[in-house]
């Protein structure tokens, strides 16, 4: 399944403000890609807007557990949305296939 993720924090919980937080960070950020093959989580892009202090993201995982460790890696204080999503040619097969049985 595909999971977008839009991840959120305050100035005051910005690491970029708490330098002191920041290798911490870093590390986490270092470890994604480690983390994502233990939990079997592929990551699609993962995009950044430090002046808004949100992220955007796409996984694809078998389980929203996975995605929720994956997420929760990452030690900064947010607000987490995470939606199931699904590819556009998934949805015209899916509509497609309905319409054959109405």
């Amino acid at each position: 399944m595909l999971f977008h993720v839009t991840m959120t924090h305050t100035e005051d919980n910005c690491p970029n403000y708490h330098r002191e937080r920041m290798p911490e960070v870093l590390e986490a950020f270092e470890n994604l890609e480690a983390l994502g093959k233990e939990l079997n989580v592929k990551l699609h892009y993962f995009t950044w807007c430090g002046p808004d202090h949100v992220a955007f993201v796409l996984l694809e995982a078998d389980t929203l557990s996975a995605v929720s460790r994956y997420v929760f890696s990452i030690p900064i204080p947010q607000d987490i949305q995470v939606v199931p999503v699904e590819h556009l040619h998934d949805t015209v097969a899916m509509v497609k296939a309905m319409m054959e049985q109405a």
